[in-house]
């Protein structure tokens, strides 16, 4: 219940930075227009309605919406989400500024700043501070590592992302993950050396003095240094207790473990020279990009047929196959580099024993959980 009160607060926030920044845009445009010209009086309620059905507003807030109902319980991409509308108004705005003058091209510019903001407090009104209701919840929360990478503990599995460059140039991830079905091991410790840690993608944490959280899971071990390890290790602990669901994996044989086993042959490798580069997953996101571009052009394409007649047939079917084809390279991606960020290392790898010290200086105090086998 408190939950969905912190819903309903973050709901306003997030309707003005995915509807009410765009609109409001497009009505002060119209605005700066009449003004300039001096065209009569300015229908301020008019040109609101107006600006839902412009395709250049309408099109990007539904996409904006319908995405942030898919992923209404990732906090970390709602200020994505706000974006979508936000950036071709700022765009189109610049360009219509060079004609109109400043205050039309500062204010588009303006727009997905706003909106950003606006949607990045929205998340932070549902996801902090992190009571008992929001440990046992689907909502994402996000915490930032210590000299760099964060920890996003999301509804079925811990995420690593914003990691160093992976050691490896071969390495096909940048971001890895233990679903809590297969977390065995919590223990939240201190490490008095510093030290670094090498994660199953090949990317290396620097390990300073401090607070760790250590995850053992998936035949994976993570040292994580983050300020409040205590806090954080209730935080796993109750959330996978609550949340945790047997996800069984494809057969050994699916095409599905391409990039995985390509990942499972690096390991003990040491690259000839350490590689500088993040991991580019630029094509994934090509498509994501090709698909939002292209189905509201083939959704226009049917609402035209009705009224304008079978010619836009011709629309429907060339930017519908382009949208169906990037929309299922997406897909299909996504699929697999879920499955490799979450067995970067074999299934048939035993987890590292929790009695181990893993790195000079540590010392813990452990909480075990049961794991549930999905093999």
């Amino acid at each position: 219940m408190l939950t969905f009160l912190r819903y309903l607060a973050a709901a306003p926030l997030l309707v003005a930075s995915i509807i009410g920044v765009p609109t409001t845009y497009h009505v002060l445009s119209s605005y700066l227009f009449r003004r300039r010209v001096r065209d009569g009086e300015f229908d301020f309620a008019g040109e609101f309605w107006k600006s839902f059905t412009d395709n250049a507003v309408g099109w990007p807030m539904l996409l904006a919406v319908v995405l942030f109902v898919v992923f209404w319980w990732m906090t970390t991409a709602w200020p994505k989400i706000a974006l979508v509308p936000s950036v071709p108004t700022a765009f189109g705005g610049a360009i219509l500024g060079l004609i109109d003058g400043w205050e039309n091209a500062a204010t588009a510019i303006t727009a997905p700043f706003v909106a950003f903001g606006l949607a990045w407090l929205a998340a932070r009104i549902v996801s902090w501070p992190v009571t008992d209701d929001v440990r046992r919840s689907a909502v994402e929360i996000a915490v930032g590592l210590r000299g760099g990478g964060r920890l996003r503990v999301q509804s079925r599995r811990l995420l690593l992302d914003k990691l160093p460059p992976a050691v490896h140039h071969m390495s096909p991830i940048g971001r890895v993950a233990i679903r809590f079905d297969r977390i065995s091991v919590v223990e939240a410790g201190v490490v008095h050396t510093p030290a670094q840690w090498r994660l199953a993608n090949t990317s290396e944490l620097t390990l300073m003095p401090g607070q760790v959280l250590r995850v053992i899971g998936g035949g994976q071990e993570w040292l994580l240094p983050v300020d409040d390890a205590t806090a954080l290790r209730q935080l796993v602990v109750e959330r996978a207790q609550v949340r945790a669901v047997p996800d069984p994996r494809p057969p050994m044989e699916s095409g599905r473990w391409f990039h995985a086993k390509m990942l499972w042959e690096l390991a003990d490798q040491e690259p000839p020279s350490r590689n500088t580069q993040t991991v580019n997953h630029g094509n994934r996101w090509a498509a994501l990009i090709i698909s939002a571009l292209t189905t509201p052009m083939a959704l226009f394409s049917v609402s035209r047929i009705f009224t304008h007649g079978w010619n836009y047939l011709i629309g429907l079917f060339f930017f519908g196959l382009i949208a169906w084809i990037a929309t299922h390279v997406w897909v299909r991606q996504g699929i697999v580099y879920k499955l490799t960020e979450e067995n970067p290392v074999s299934p048939m790898t035993a987890d590292p024993d929790p009695r181990h010290q893993p790195v000079t200086g540590w010392s813990s105090s452990p909480v075990v959980l049961g794991q549930t086998s999905d093999l």
